[in-house]
């Protein structure tokens, strides 16, 4: 009888699993722009995921975001988020390292989001014209113990807000 019970619930459960998997938050941000409304034909934020992910030891799959938001001055705000790890850094100091496809290196400053989970890149470090100008970036951020940084790579082409 257990044995009969053993199978009927391995069916059960056979028959009400669709089969197909849930995307990931990783596959759904996806590593194009994507754009969220605002007035007209502008963009209120993009956002970009990296192409690439780390496993570290709160995530098998930890990856960043970046998001792009203009600003009415002209130029814009950019916040570089980790996803999967708790985002580090220095809070007298906060700031992390770009590469563009040029191979200059960038120092990115600003200050932890209010959900510490990334830096708000102060508009005087560049990082827009920096994105808006390349192709791919690779951003350095800290995702494990002693500081152990890893860099994410994000393909920027293609940015358009406005």
């Amino acid at each position: 009888m257990r044995g009969i019970m053993a199978l009927a619930a391995i069916g059960l459960m056979t028959a009400c699993s669709s089969g197909e998997k849930e995307p990931t938050q990783r596959e759904q941000i996806g590593q194009q722009w994507k754009y969220e409304g605002g007035e007209g034909a502008k963009p209120k934020l993009a956002y970009i995921g990296s192409t690439n992910g780390v496993s570290t030891m709160t995530a098998p799959d930890s990856f960043s975001v970046l998001l792009v938001q203009p600003l009415k001055e002209g130029g814009a705000q950019v916040t570089v988020k980790l996803v999967g790890a708790p985002f580090t850094c220095d809070l007298s100091d906060c700031h992390v390292t770009a590469v563009t496809d040029d191979g200059k290196t960038h120092e990115w400053k600003g200050r932890m989001t209010e959900n510490k989970d990334g830096i708000e890149v102060l508009p005087a470090s560049k990082a827009y014209e920096a994105i808006r100008n390349s192709k791919t970036v690779k951003v350095k951020l800290v995702v494990g113990p002693k500081d152990k940084s890893f860099p994410f790579t994000f393909n920027v082409a293609g940015l358009k807000l406005g």
